[in-house]
């Protein structure tokens, strides 16, 4: 038998390439990135999808509703998020939350992490529908009001300033394609030559969605900060207190360096839109961070306070989870002499990577005896942080 492999990139690897210079552009405008997605005409028809001017944002009240969903990337509705609530999701804190039926479940029933098939995100295309995004939650998806939520900001534990969210959706906005990856994707190779504390990821804990917020410098420059100074080195992200089984109080927590946080060319942002459309509660409704080039552990969900502080942030979840140790090291030696407030082995940026996505794993090509079979090949794949 002759097999002929021959290289068919997917939507998602090809455009993904053609547009990485996207996230290393420099923005000073609202406008920027939306001007040259125009040019980019193939890929909104193909989703129908609609670029919005940033300068007529949405007032919205009341808690997430269908009417938020993103239901207009996709004109046959297969990507919509209409869909009942899963009989699987029936007793647990989320039998309120609409989820796509053909996701992966990764963590049985609750909390929900999942991600698609690689044949579904291979069709869903360059832009990922939020409906099949992947999923990971460390708990139960907070209920929130839209007019109730608010946004606190303090530097080294002074509250200066508080925000609703119709005052997040009438700042300078941007919105610009980012690329999301979970720290764990592909985890499940790992854990077939050496167990980790992780669970099973496939290849498909990654998306690529256009991100609608306010650039974490300009917010930032409203609450009055603008420069590192020997006592303002890190910016702390936290969610909801109480949201979460374990740590002090409950809340997801992790930081950045505030320098990054300052630099327009970072693209950080707090995040409300995901495809035109509000956030789904999954993906952190009705505020999230946004950081190209992290891994998506590092972007809280529920964005609920923010603060500038001299030292990192020391939220259980920023030093227990996402973290790369030496081989030599597992969890009872990890434990036992605390491995985990090292610091060095944080996993923030991205590395390089690449998978093959179809055939899937397990496919059979089948064959003429004596024939040559031209077998398509298609993946994706990223880089960042300079790799």
């Amino acid at each position: 038998m002759t097999v002929i492999m021959q290289p068919v990139a997917s939507a998602v690897g090809v455009i993904k390439s053609a547009m990485g210079v996207l996230l290393r552009k420099k923005k000073e405008g609202i406008n920027d990135c939306d001007d040259i997605l125009k040019d980019y005409k193939y890929l909104n028809n193909s989703l129908g999808l609609e670029l919005e001017d940033s300068s007529q944002q949405k007032q919205e009240g009341g808690e997430w509703s269908m009417e938020h969903g993103n239901t207009s990337t996709n004109v046959n509705g297969k990507f919509a998020v209409n869909y009942p609530v899963d009989a699987k999701d029936v007793g647990t804190p989320d039998a309120w939350v609409p989820r796509h039926p053909e996701l992966i479940r990764l963590t049985g029933r609750h909390p929900f992490n999942c991600e698609p098939s690689p044949a579904l995100l291979v069709e869903a295309g360059f832009l990922t529908p939020a409906s099949i995004h992947y999923v990971r939650n460390h708990g139960a998806v907070p209920t929130i009001k839209w007019e109730e939520h608010r946004i606190t900001v303090d530097v080294n534990g002074s509250v200066k300033k508080t925000f609703t969210m119709n005052n997040i959706v009438n700042m300078p906005s941007q919105r610009i394609p980012v690329t999301l990856v979970c720290a764990g994707n592909r985890r499940k190779e790992e854990n077939m030559c050496k167990q980790t504390v992780g669970f099973n990821w496939g290849p498909c804990g990654v998306a690529t969605s256009l991100w609608t917020g306010v650039p974490m410098h300009v917010f930032l420059k409203q609450c009055g900060i603008t420069a590192v100074t020997e006592n303002c080195q890190h910016l702390l992200f936290q969610g909801p207190d109480g949201e979460l089984p374990k740590g002090d109080d409950g809340s997801y927590g992790t930081s950045i360096p505030l320098s990054m946080a300052l630099d327009p060319a970072a693209d950080v942002m707090i995040a409300y839109e995901q495809n035109g459309e509000k956030l789904a509660p999954d993906h952190g409704y009705p505020v999230r961070i946004i950081i190209p080039g992290w891994i998506g552990g590092r972007m809280v969900k529920f964005l609920q306070k923010i603060s500038v502080c001299k030292t990192p942030s020391l939220n259980f979840y920023h030093f227990n989870d996402n973290q790369i140790m030496p081989s030599h090291v597992d969890s009872e030696q990890a434990n036992a002499e605390d491995w985990w407030h090292k610091g060095e082995y944080l996993f923030n940026q991205l590395n390089i990577q690449s998978t093959i996505l179809y055939p899937d794993q397990g496919s059979v090509v089948k064959h003429v005896e004596a024939a040559p079979i031209m077998v398509p090949i298609g993946g994706d794949g990223f880089t960042c942080g300079g790799g």
